[in-house]
């Protein structure tokens, strides 16, 4: 008689086995679910805040350097005297120097050049790619009573429009900057007239309507007033405000949202829109104080985590049917000796007793694969858990990493040309770290209208030390130069208090200039820094002459010393870290200081941002690939010498 031992224990397995990874599903989907969920949710709202911030920023590189423009000419208007003729010719500059411009004007009061009159207004505009002038004002156009006129002018700030479509040249939508502008009689001002600057919308409308988020997301552009300027519906765009739409829509919900965005807030909010729960999250334009939108439907946010669910409930179906069928199998063949036990037990039945029976409740092998099984186990879940740990520490060093290089990044000038107004120069700089921070810098600031302060240095080490020590120096130039025109002095300051409690024995090499910028006189200070390049109109190249002073930080009652240097029109100088100079290729070959006198010399009549970009590609070309071991610093001015007023 054959014993059914085998099937009836390995139903029972199989059972118990299927029982369980069911069971263990139920809970890893459950437990999966919800924290992808959560996770999902936390992406899609850091997603929708990045991606709004940067579609700011890329409207803020468009409209913020109205403002400057604005600013500039402001001050050469209030500060120049001025032909009234000229102003027609300043107008024209405006629109030719800045194709984004479509339309220029520059008003002025009644009679504030008595020879044109009650209206001087004179006006530049782009008209079938030509620039065209005119007089404005008139007795059929009194801009005195014109909006653009009127609130600058009351309000005493500058003032952004609502958005308007321009019929009748441009032909497109167009907004109006005004900013006021002054007479001054000694200390006192007067009210002179406004400045207006017109610029045409396309790029908004093609920069919001780039904007995807999830599947059916979308971004749109509201005015002040809450004017939609750009929308996925055409026949809101300059017809609607979200007012009149929540009303339209019958959304309280919305109207209490479009006036916290005139409040210039941001947030998250929920709101039900044409039948469907969406997600809105809503930021300030800083300089037109309109309102960025990005809206998407909520469900979207966990579509791909509902896909993947009924994914795997499939996968996990058909994994239980394969299991089951596996298992069987399996267990069947493992639990087949029992049947030689048995065999053993009847034999003892029948008198044999010298057959041993195997003692069941005793460890066998598969006890022993047991805890086997069960020791990798737990080595396996501690080995996981400390896995776990170390590459979550790893992943939030990388990210302080990378937001202290952003922050680094962030303190030296990044903006080119840094003084527009200052004709008598022009400067360019550019730093590339060889780590995520590095411990370079550079940076140019005006200390009166007339002296300009420059630095670069090199912090001895690299890494988060170097940069750390490289943010202090900056800090303290920038404390210690105000008012002060001796680089010896400033030097000598800064010496003290980097060397004051330095217990890590940090140095940083470092060149100070500060040019007059009338005369040309450059007085400077080299502590222990590389000497500097000074181009001639030329071509002829030499470097600065070396000094003896040692690096700011080693000693602080070290004397530095103070050399005068007369700069002739046109003369350029160039400045440079020592990663220039040695950086290596493969080979461990330096690029050298003869490389660098040659490829400037080279290209010594190329305007100071072309000539750091060919000195760049040339390192590049040297390097062959190689990797950058060091950072990488460079500077460049060139000196024009004094200007006529008239070429303003």
């Amino acid at each position: 008689m054959k014993l059914n031992i085998n099937r009836s224990l390995a139903s029972r397995i199989v059972f118990y086995v299927l029982t369980f990874c069911l069971f263990l599903f139920i809970i890893s989907l459950s437990v999966f679910y919800f924290f992808s969920k959560k996770q999902m949710k936390e992406m899609t709202y850091n997603y929708a805040e990045a991606i709004t911030n940067n579609t700011v920023l890329k409207t803020e590189l468009i409209l913020s350097p109205i403002t400057k423009i604005a600013n500039n000419y402001k001050w050469i208007i209030e500060n120049k005297r001025l032909s009234s003729d000229s102003i027609f010719g300043i107008t024209r500059k405006i629109i030719g120097n800045n194709p984004e411009i479509v339309g220029c004007a520059i008003a002025y009061e009644s009679f504030f050049f008595k020879e044109k009159g009650r209206y001087f207004a004179p006006y530049s505009c782009r008209e079938k790619g030509n620039i065209k002038t005119f007089q404005l004002g008139s007795t059929e156009y009194e801009y005195f009573v014109m909006d653009w006129y009127q609130i600058p002018a009351s309000i005493q700030k500058p003032y952004w429009s609502e958005p308007y479509f321009d019929t009748g040249g441009a032909n497109t939508l167009i907004t109006t900057f005004s900013m006021p502008f002054y007479s001054m009689h000694g200390k006192e001002k007067s009210f002179a007239g406004v400045i207006t600057i017109d610029v045409a919308l396309d790029w908004l409308t093609d920069i919001v309507s780039s904007v995807k988020i999830l599947e059916t997301g979308y971004a749109s552009v509201l005015s002040r007033n809450g004017t939609f300027v750009t929308h996925p519906k055409k026949e809101l765009m300059m017809n609607q405000t979200i007012f009149s739409y929540a009303s339209e829509m019958n959304n309280p919900e919305l109207r209490t949202i479009g006036r916290e965005m005139q409040k210039g807030k941001t947030g998250f909010v929920s709101s039900t829109l044409n039948g469907v729960e969406r997600v809105l999250y809503y930021t300030p334009l800083p300089s037109s104080n309109w309102t960025l939108a990005v809206v998407f439907p909520k469900s979207e946010m966990f579509l791909p985590l509902r896909k993947i669910t009924v994914a795997l409930i499939f996968l996990v179906v058909i994994g239980l049917i394969l299991l089951t069928f596996i298992v069987s199998r399996i267990v069947s063949r493992q639990i087949s000796p029992l049947e030689i036990f048995a065999k053993s037990a009847r034999e003892v039945a029948n008198g044999n007793f010298n057959n041993k029976l195997p003692d069941i409740k005793s460890k066998d092998e598969m006890k022993h694969l047991h805890d086997s099984f069960e020791h990798m186990q737990k080595d396996l879940s501690t080995y996981i858990e400390h896995l776990k740990s170390t590459t979550s520490a790893k992943e939030k060093i990388e990210s302080e990493l990378r937001i202290a290089r952003e922050i680094q990044m962030g303190m030296i000038p990044k903006i080119f040309p840094p003084f527009p107004n200052l004709s008598e120069i022009d400067l360019f700089a550019t730093l590339q770290p060889a780590k995520e921070v590095g411990g370079d810098l550079y940076d140019f600031f005006l200390i009166d209208d007339k002296h300009l302060c420059f630095a670069i240095g090199d912090v001895s080490g690299k890494g988060v030390p170097a940069s750390l020590f490289m943010a202090v120096t900056r800090t303290l130039l920038r404390s210690l130069a105000p008012n002060q025109l001796s680089t010896a002095v400033i030097v000598n300051a800064l010496n003290k208090s980097l060397s004051a409690g330095n217990e890590s024995n940090m140095f940083v090499t470092f060149f100070l200039g500060i040019l007059d910028v009338e005369s040309g006189i450059l007085k400077y200070s080299n502590a222990g820094h590389n000497p500097p390049l000074l181009v001639h109109p030329d071509g002829t190249t030499e470097f600065f002459e070396l000094t003896k002073d040692i690096p700011v930080g080693l000693f602080d009652d070290f004397d530095y010393g103070e050399k005068v240097l007369n700069l002739s029109k046109n003369d350029k100088l160039f400045l440079y870290t020592d990663g220039v100079t040695e950086a290596e290729d493969a080979e461990e070959k330096l690029y050298s200081d003869q490389k660098l006198i040659d490829c400037v010399r080279a290209h010594f009549e190329s305007q100071t941002k072309d000539l750091i970009r060919f000195v760049a590609e040339d390192i590049a070309l040297h390097v062959k690939g190689n990797q950058q071991s060091d950072d990488l610093t460079m500077l460049s001015i060139v000196y024009y010498g004094n200007q006529d007023e008239g070429s303003l």
